[in-house]
């Protein structure tokens, strides 16, 4: 959706629904700034859209106070009177309430009057004539109902918003032209964010963007409620296309090895959460596997608490399982703190706040990404990037093997002869994810494109982890026999995020001779499109795939691609062999 489209779709209150809570006025002035236009006129239009949104913004925080205030008032007027009260004429009895209502710093009857002498030379009951007539009429209740939409800036939080990260104060004080100590420029953030909802505290977190999410956030500052509330709570926080651009920009950061992040000499428990996602089991397998090949003592669990672990390095493979759902719960702060986290989410998701929040406590942090890791070492965490690969005789060497009874019990599947030449393999395409309404739109516009080909697709709706027990789960073995038997692999990003599917697109992809045909992934550098995989936008596919499948000159590009794979995967497992992991 083009810019232009997107701002008439905006005024026809189907974006982000700001236009209802805006004078219709200002609607009409606005609405009269959007026209199809040239590219110069993008940037005057997107200034009137930010204005706009903070117009809106500031009304709504003064609608949501006069909401908490009416409420407030309503249940002081219905508190009924107790004792010999009950027996007071009326007028007495209004008095004692509006004495009662200006005490508690309510409704001032007084100043309201004295504001509207037309109250008073009519004689009306000041508080009644206000909820009448005066809220239709715009009139100011005065007292707290005119300061109570500003958002007072919590000081205290200062440490918190250093400590994260999330506030860079060298992008803020460039961004916004300011000067002063790391805690002077987060005091300005937060001051200057209680009046400008656009106003960020770095390059990766949007107060706007988290409130939009959160609508129930209230008066917190959003950068504040993330932190305190939001990550434990596992609320999204970051966008798909800024989340990529964080990552992208994090070059310079340094990133670790497994062997860094752990203390020569002292064993090493790997935890994992047992009724968790079979695939993180798998990656607890994995290092396990990878640190006894290095002499390290090594303790695979799924629950910690008959072990010792004062004298232990300690591992937890997808902590926002193991530290939310299971026994990690019961963590002390402590051991906490000197834990090291496989982060195994994309950053646009609910369960990546989750982790973050344990990741942030130790700063210690693996991840099966580079650009991840660069990504959390840009916020203070000392990370490192793990790369799965199929280690001979280990939990990723898939090799050949016979499909699982589940597999052939409850899915029709072609023979198994595992072809040479990849020209001769059955399957053209090969797609296995699970289904949301992102990938369900693309696999229907693709439909037409796969139907002309011999295709295993498999995209089951799953509402939690995927264990071995759900009827609708495919293992990574399973997955990788039809995958030597596919020519092309299947990639479809379950967001907007362009994150590189590392265990997809290598595990169950290059590593079994099958190419990978992606939607643009970010560049980590290792892996690259154009020499080990395909990319193509979604609406570009149709024509890629016919070009590849049924072309002389497309299958010499799947030989091409499917050779330099396996050049790629020798080199890999020479390059990170041993401790250079």
């Amino acid at each position: 959706m083009n810019f232009a489209m997107w701002c008439r779709h905006l005024v026809a209150g189907k974006m982000l629904g700001l236009f209802g809570i805006l004078p219709q006025s200002r609607q009409a002035s606005v609405i009269s700034n959007f026209r199809e236009n040239d590219a110069s006129d993008l940037a005057r239009q997107l200034s009137v859209l930010k204005e706009l949104y903070r117009e809106a913004n500031t009304e709504a925080l003064t609608q949501r106070a006069r909401a908490a205030w009416l409420h407030e008032l309503a249940k002081a007027l219905a508190r009924p009177p107790k004792g010999w009260r009950r027996w007071l004429p009326y007028e007495l009895w209004s008095r004692r309430v509006l004495r009662r209502l200006a005490a508690e710093n309510i409704f001032d009857g007084a100043d309201y009057m004295s504001r509207y002498p037309d109250v008073r030379l009519d004689g009306q009951n000041p508080v009644y004539h206000y909820l009448a007539h005066g809220i239709g009429e715009g009139r100011d209740a005065g007292g707290r109902l005119s300061t109570c939409a500003h958002i007072d800036p919590d000081l205290s939080a200062i440490p918190e918003i250093l400590a994260s990260r999330l506030f860079d104060a060298n992008w803020y004080a460039e961004r916004y032209g300011v000067t002063g100590s790391e805690r002077d420029l987060a005091e300005d953030f937060l001051r200057a964010s209680a009046a400008d909802a656009l106003r960020q505290p770095g390059p990766l977190f949007s107060g706007s963007f988290y409130s939009l999410e959160n609508p129930d956030i209230r008066e917190i500052n959003p950068l504040v409620h993330y932190l305190r509330y939001g990550m434990q709570q596992g609320r999204r926080a970051f966008q798909s296309a800024t989340a990529d651009a964080f990552m992208t920009d994090a070059s310079d950061q340094p990133i670790h090895t497994i062997y860094d992040l752990l203390e020569p000499g002292r064993p090493v428990v790997v935890l994992h959460w047992k009724d968790g996602n079979f695939f993180f089991t798998d990656i607890a397998k994995y290092i396990s596997e990878v640190l006894n090949s290095q002499g390290y003592r090594v303790i695979l669990r799924d629950d910690h608490r008959n072990i010792d672990l004062r004298s232990v390095e300690i591992i937890v493979v997808a902590p926002h399982e193991y530290c939310v759902h299971g026994p990690g719960v019961e963590f002390t702060p402590q051991v906490a703190g000197r834990i090291v986290y496989v982060n195994l989410e994309q950053w646009h998701t609910s369960w990546f706040s989750l982790a973050l929040d344990k990741m942030l406590k130790s700063r210690k942090a693996l991840d099966i990404n580079p650009l991840s890791a660069r990504g959390l070492s840009r916020l203070g965490i000392k990370a490192g990037f793990l790369p799965l690969l199929p280690a001979k005789g280990g939990v990723f060497d898939l090799g050949q093997a016979p499909p699982s009874r589940q597999l052939t019990q409850l899915r029709a599947i072609k023979p198994l002869t595992y072809p040479r030449d990849i020209l001769k393999r059955p399957y053209d395409i090969l797609f296995v994810g699970y289904l949301n309404e992102r990938r369900a739109r693309a696999l229907a516009d693709l439909g037409h494109a796969l139907s002309g080909f011999d295709c295993f697709l498999h995209a089951p709706r799953f509402n939690g982890p995927v264990t071995t027990e759900n009827p609708n789960m495919i293992g990574g073995r399973d997955v990788a026999q039809i995958a030597q038997h596919a020519k092309l692999l299947l990639n479809i990003h379950q967001g907007e995020s362009h994150y590189f599917e590392w265990h997809r697109l290598v595990i169950s992809g290059i590593a079994q001779g099958c190419i990978p045909l992606t939607e643009p992934c970010a560049d980590i550098g290792i892996v690259k499109p154009g020499e080990h995989y395909i990319e193509a936008a979604i609406e570009e596919m149709p024509a890629r795939i016919e070009w590849l499948l049924s072309t002389s000159e497309g299958q010499m590009e799947i030989k091409r691609l499917h050779k330099n794979g396996q050049v790629l995967m020798a080199r890999l497992q020479k390059q990170f062999a041993g401790r250079a992991l």
